[in-house]
């Protein structure tokens, strides 16, 4: 008996799918919320995954995905961070001028003098506006980043670029 199957079809996760549809709705309503995926390797979590990006991108969110090697187990905060610097450049693919215009507005509002830091810890968010050129390389006070400051740095962030308008969700 040969048994046929439909690629890019997931199979038996309409639970999975439920439950994280329902917390997109949740997110897309103001609420922040985490959810986790685990599973062995090979068991259909990046599928689930793809499968429900089509929905956010549907509601103009941003999805940004990423996949955890056995090589960054060392340097777990440096691939937390490559997401956030990836969201960028998806908020600058996804946003109108105007919509961009108003980020950086925010963005410099909520960070003031500390804007350099957040441009050092992710570059690509020069390429938000062209007006950003060069303020990484700018000195904002302590030099020094630790994982309290680059946890805070990443949460003032990720307040300005979500929205109910551009729900964020990141895979991780």
């Amino acid at each position: 008996v040969k048994l046929s199957f439909r690629e890019h079809k997931l199979y038996g996760r309409e639970n999975e799918v439920t439950e994280i549809t329902d917390a997109f709705c949740r997110v897309s309503c103001g609420k922040s919320e985490a959810f986790f995926i685990g599973g062995f390797s090979g068991s259909g979590k990046s599928m689930l995954v793809n499968s429900l990006t089509a929905q956010v991108d549907g509601v103009e969110g941003y999805v940004v995905t990423h996949k955890f090697d056995q090589m960054s187990k060392e340097r777990p905060l440096l691939e937390v961070i490559s997401v956030f610097n990836e969201l960028c450049l998806v908020v600058k693919e996804k946003s109108s001028q105007k919509e961009l215009l108003s980020t950086i507005s925010r963005l410099m509002d909520v960070f003031g003098g500390d804007f350099s830091l957040l441009a050092r810890l992710l570059p690509n968010i020069e390429r938000l506006a062209p007006e950003l050129k060069g303020t990484a390389g700018e000195k904002g006070g302590d030099d020094h980043m630790n994982l309290r400051s680059v946890c805070f740095i990443l949460q003032r962030f990720m307040r300005v670029v979500s929205s109910v308008a551009h729900p964020v969700m990141l895979f991780l």
